[in-house]
């Protein structure tokens, strides 16, 4: 019989739960490290539209890469995707800054599928830096991530000049320009951009691309059920049709 313990040990053993991140809050979030798990739903975000297909499918636990509870909640009441949880009694089970981290995580998987080699030069605590094969332009590089990443729109700023030194984070990551820049990058590549940090790119010559929060980590979901299923292949575990990109786009 497998249990949530047993999930939780093989998470925290590819992605320890005490490299996340001081602000974070991961682990199991809501249920019982004793409960009989036959069914996982892997996910983003957990929604309503999450739980409600979660309920239809008899899963036992839901994986998401982001915590619902941040802070301290004060209330619960019914539109919030918590009580949703607790009312059907669905374990939750978050792993965030711990697998943005991981030897393989998020930052990792983002270089696998843009075609970069791998890393062990960090940003900061987040982030990767890699020197690509062969120079590459911003356009070039744009349109590689909207394809990597299977992104509806990517948008960037040109820094002007060959890219050849690359870096990577995935979701939010405007903290890291100026980092970035103090390394050397030609460009830098995240999921969420303020607009202040994308004047300061375009003064100080970097390309600066911002190609989604959702889909620079949606990623992470297919490559944990793979490795979920290849670890505990008597459950069944799955990616959730409703983990979406909830934002519309008028082109």
């Amino acid at each position: 019989m497998i249990t949530i313990i047993d999930i939780y040990s093989y998470l925290d053993k590819i992605a320890p739960f005490k490299t996340q991140d001081k602000t974070d809050n991961c682990g199991l979030l809501i249920g019982d490290m004793n409960a009989k798990v036959d069914r996982i739903l892997i996910c983003l975000d957990v929604t309503n539209a999450v739980v409600k297909e979660a309920v239809e499918k008899n899963i036992d636990l839901i994986i998401a890469h982001h915590p619902l509870m941040y802070f301290g909640v004060k209330k619960l009441l019914k539109p919030d995707p918590i009580h949703s949880l607790i009312k059907n009694n669905i374990n939750f089970i978050a792993a965030h800054t711990n697998l943005d981290v991981a030897d393989g995580g998020v930052t990792d998987l983002m270089l696998t599928k843009l075609g970069l080699p791998k890393s062990d030069v960090n940003i900061d605590y987040f982030g990767k830096i890699v020197e690509a094969d062969k120079p590459i332009s911003s356009k070039e590089l744009a349109e590689k991530c909207k394809v990597a990443f299977n992104c509806t729109v990517v948008k960037y700023v040109d820094g002007g000049k060959p890219i050849s030194k690359i870096g990577v984070c995935s979701g939010s990551g405007s903290s890291l320009v100026e980092t970035a820049i103090e390394l050397g990058c030609d460009a830098y590549i995240c999921g969420d951009l303020r607009w202040d940090r994308m004047i300061h790119a375009a003064n100080y010559g970097l390309t600066l691309i911002d190609a989604g929060h959702f889909h620079t980590e949606d990623i992470f979901c297919e490559d944990l059920v793979e490795r979920l299923r290849k670890e505990f292949p008597e459950l069944d575990i799955e990616k959730a049709k409703n983990s979406i990109d909830i934002c519309e786009y008028a082109m």
